[in-house]
């Protein structure tokens, strides 16, 4: 039996403007999911920069009413396909040295991608993906 978690985010439309790549995958199939959740081939869509992770989303989801706004999806330029590979604090990429004093799981979404480094997101983080 799965349980059911319900975010307090807003997924916004999608942005139609020269920035962002036409979307290659049906966004009625899109989904919010914890970065841990996020599977080999998932298209990554979004994420929710303003929905803070860890331990602070316990304090969000209690005072959320206070933010003024809730947090909304701000989409990447080019959507991705999740290849995870092991996070290497070490790795010398410059994205993973972003995250090496993180107290929480990290996860790396792996490195091929339109940047061409490491992807790591913390564990916890909501990213809205399109299932492979």
């Amino acid at each position: 039996m799965k349980c059911l978690e319900f975010f307090p985010v807003v997924v916004t439309a999608l942005p139609e403007d020269e920035d962002h790549a036409p979307l290659l995958v049906d966004p009625a199939a899109a989904r919010i999911v914890r970065a841990w959740d996020i599977a080999e081939g998932d298209t990554i869509l979004a994420s929710f920069p303003d929905h803070h992770h860890g331990d602070a989303v316990r304090t969000q989801l209690t005072a959320y009413r206070n933010l003024g706004r809730l947090p909304r999806s701000d989409y990447f330029n080019d959507q991705y396909q999740a290849h995870p590979k092991p996070y290497d604090r070490t790795c010398q990429c410059g994205s993973c040295d972003n995250l090496a004093d993180c107290t929480e799981a990290v996860v790396n979404l792996g490195d091929d991608n339109p940047w061409d480094v490491c992807d790591p997101w913390p564990a916890t983080d909501l990213a809205l993906i399109v299932p492979a």
